[in-house]
């Protein structure tokens, strides 16, 4: 079975957000936000469907960063990763259920968290690749 995702790399002040999984069984590990893309939607429609879901926030300017392939014992991941970042005031807050915390971890932090594996794959890539990520989005 494949299952396909769409994940931000929010960012904002120099720190990337990161939210732990409160059920299931992978509560307690790190992942970057999203979710499932479902049938009729692109990547970039299921994101801010997602995060409007999930987090209650809303996504501003959003490019491809990259897509991570990632086998589970029980499926096959594609993972669309876009740094994204917030529209106007908006504030992501963890929903009941889905995310038991949120976090902004800055560069250095990133591997300070236990990420989903495949997240953990991006998020290693990010520690070397955070300027042309990030720091040009900073700008």
């Amino acid at each position: 079975m494949s299952v396909h995702v769409s994940a931000g790399i929010i960012h904002r002040d120099g720190r990337v957000l990161a939210a732990r999984r409160a059920d299931g069984e992978r509560a307690g590990l790190w992942e970057l936000p999203g979710g499932k893309v479902e049938r009729g939607e692109d990547a970039v429609q299921a994101l801010r469907r997602e995060l409007r879901e999930e987090l209650g926030c809303e996504v501003g300017a959003c490019w491809l960063y990259d897509t991570i392939e990632y086998d589970y014992p029980e499926f096959h991941l594609t993972m669309d990763c876009y740094v994204c970042t917030l529209a106007g005031a908006s504030e992501p807050t963890a929903r009941e259920g889905v995310h038991d915390e949120l976090r902004w971890l800055a560069r250095d932090e990133l591997l300070d968290v236990e990420w989903l594996p495949a997240d953990l794959d991006l998020a290693r890539g990010l520690t070397y690749y955070w300027d042309e990520a990030i720091g040009d989005q900073m700008l």
